[in-house]
């Protein structure tokens, strides 16, 4: 039975609302978590997991002892993601070394000749056990800044052929076009940015180079949801919080302050101090997320769609080209089960009047034109709006000159009739400025 009032509501059910429920409870605060179908999202990003993430969902189970949590490894299996932009296909997701030696093929102008012979004669047993000793070191560091409210300058300790590499990734992504005319160092950000944050870039801040080097070089592992959310859902019920799996039918707002809202399985009315969104806010709402970016939403085609799965699909593949890179539709994603495409999603921008009905075509004969190039068998598409959303953020770079907080905030509000809603909180994706889902990590547990 459900209560008529709780400290904190919390709408979208994943694993960040999830964590954010038993953080909530172990505080002693009453928590309802109420999973609403326009807000089911999972952000690939957190789904496909580096060892930053696994390592900052550790803390968590370890600091607000939640068993499942702790045991985070035993519900991951190894992952793969692939990078195509243009005649390049970059797959990503072995082991450290591996992985370098990837990109260098890729890209072989990211390492000198005396350089190179040092990664050709380096061996996965030496350098991978390096590698990741030095993400841990980064992590902890990140996590302590994270916690003091400031900035981290990291510099990166190694074999000088490994810090040589570190610069080149950095000069080569931030690299002005008017000086090298070369776009392909751009598109490698566009794509790793839509991977780590779902944000669209073209610039990285110097303090953000590290997330993107560790995150690029880390074994991906693909994180097994369903038994994940059943595990906390049972450990949030034993934690004295509460779930209900039902759409939320009204919302009472007055003079633009939350009163109440009225569940569609008839539980009464119910109310809280605090309503937290952990999902990215849907059209058919009295609200919306506003912000000085642009939003990109998706269409999906799902030859076989569920929202969780036992053995999910482990192969994301992201699509570009030069020509895409400042366009309408500036990538494609691709989600791959071992039985074969499990989902295609292609992001449209969110203007007045638009509806995704208006590109089903153009989203079909782009999914005809990718099965073509990539490989992946094409199955009869069916149509879906998607419910992800991609941020655009290339019109805002960062001008500072100090390293800003790690848990910097991006200034996005839940609004109705332009007016902020009070008691609603934006606990989505695209909370913090940058980490993507690692700082949903640090974040989760504030007030």
């Amino acid at each position: 039975m459900l209560k008529n009032r709780y400290d904190e509501l919390l709408i979208g059910l994943n694993l960040s609302s999830l964590i954010r429920s038993l953080v909530s409870c172990r505080r002693r605060n009453s928590v309802l978590l109420i999973d609403d179908p326009r807000f089911r999202v999972q952000p690939f990003s957190s789904l496909f997991l580096s060892e930053l993430e696994l390592r900052a969902i550790l803390r968590n189970g370890d600091s607000f002892d939640i068993p499942e949590l702790c045991d985070i490894r035993n519900f991951r299996t190894p992952a793969e993601i692939r990078l195509n932009f243009g005649p390049k296909r970059l797959i990503l997701g072995k082991g450290p070394l591996s992985n370098l030696r990837e990109v260098l093929r890729k890209f072989p102008q990211l390492m000198s000749g005396p350089d190179l012979k040092e990664v050709l004669s380096a061996s996965d047993s030496d350098f991978d056990p390096q590698f990741l000793s030095e993400l841990q070191r980064y992590e902890e560091s990140l996590f302590d800044a994270s916690r003091k409210g400031k900035g981290l300058r990291f510099e990166l300790q190694g074999p000088s052929w490994l810090k040589n590499f570190f610069k080149n990734f950095q000069d080569f992504l931030n690299q002005d076009y008017t000086q090298s005319k070369d776009l392909l160092g751009k598109s490698f950000l566009h794509l790793l940015g839509v991977v780590c944050e779902e944000k669209l870039k073209v610039r990285l801040e110097p303090q953000d180079i590290p997330f993107y080097f560790f995150r690029l070089l880390s074994p991906v592992y693909r994180l097994q949801d369903l038994f994940i959310t059943t595990q906390l859902k049972r450990r949030l019920n034993l934690s004295g919080g509460d779930f209900k799996s039902s759409p939320v039918q009204y919302w009472q707002l007055d003079n633009h302050r939350f009163e109440n809202l009225l569940l569609a399985s008839f539980e009464g009315v119910i109310s809280a101090k605090r309503v937290l969104f952990f999902s990215h806010v849907p059209q058919d709402v009295p609200f919306s997320i506003e912000g000085p970016f642009d939003i990109y939403r998706e269409i999906d085609i799902l030859p076989q769609r569920r929202a969780v799965s036992p053995y999910p699909a482990s192969t994301l593949s992201f699509m570009t080209t030069l020509d895409d890179l400042g366009s309408a539709h500036p990538y494609r994603s691709l989600l791959e089960h071992d039985e074969g495409p499990q989902g295609y999603n292609w992001p449209y921008p969110e203007l007045p009047g638009s509806k995704p009905e208006f590109y089903r075509r153009e989203c079909e004969k782009s999914y005809e034109r990718d099965a073509l190039t990539q490989p992946f068998i094409m199955r009869e598409p069916v149509f879906q709006e998607g419910v992800g959303v991609c941020l655009d953020m290339r019109k805002s770079p960062d001008m500072r000159k100090s390293p800003a907080q790690v848990l910097g905030r991006l200034p996005l509000e839940i609004e109705t009739q332009k007016n902020p809603v009070q008691g609603f909180e934006y606990w989505g994706p695209f909370r913090y400025r940058s980490l993507g889902f690692l700082a949903l990590c640090y974040g989760v547990e504030g007030n």
